[in-house]
C-alpha cells in the first residue's frame, strides 16, 4: 500500500507539471517492482505547494506498510532512485522521506 505524495513548489510547478504528471506511471512501476505490490495498491498524488526558498523544491513522502523484505537498505536505495528520477527530470533539488506505518494503529477505509 505505497502512498506517495510529491509536493512540488510553485516555482517549478508550471514548467514541470506535464512532465511530472507523465512520470507517475514509471514512478508507480518502480514502487510495484521494488515493494512487490500490485498497481492498484498504490496511491500517488502531485501537489503544488508554496514553500520556503531554502528547502528542496520537490519533496516526496512515501508511506508504506512494513514487510520483512522491506529493509532499510532496500528503502534507502528506492528513495535514492526516486530522488534521482524526479530531481533529474525537473533539474532541481528533491528530498525523499519514507515512513513505515504501524500496523496496530493504521486505519484505512476505502
Amino acid at each position: 500500500m505505497p502512498n506517495a505524495k510529491l509536493y512540488v513548489d510553485h516555482s517549478v510547478w508550471t514548467e514541470n507539471q506535464a512532465e511530472l504528471h507523465g512520470s507517475l506511471p514509471e514512478f508507480r512501476d518502480i514502487l510495484c517492482q521494488r515493494l512487490n505490490v500490485a498497481p492498484n495498491a498504490c496511491q500517488l498524488a502531485l501537489i503544488p505547494v508554496y514553500g520556503l526558498a531554502d528547502q528542496p523544491v520537490i519533496n516526496i513522502e512515501l508511506h508504506i506498510m512494513p514487510h520483512p523484505e522491506r529493509t532499510r537498505d532496500l528503502l534507502e536505495t528506492l528513495g535514492g532512485d526516486l530522488q534521482a528520477m524526479i530531481g533529474d527530470m525537473a533539474d532541481c533539488p528533491c528530498a525523499v522521506r519514507i515512513a513505515t506505518l504501524d500496523r496496530q494503529t493504521y486505519v484505512a477505509l476505502k
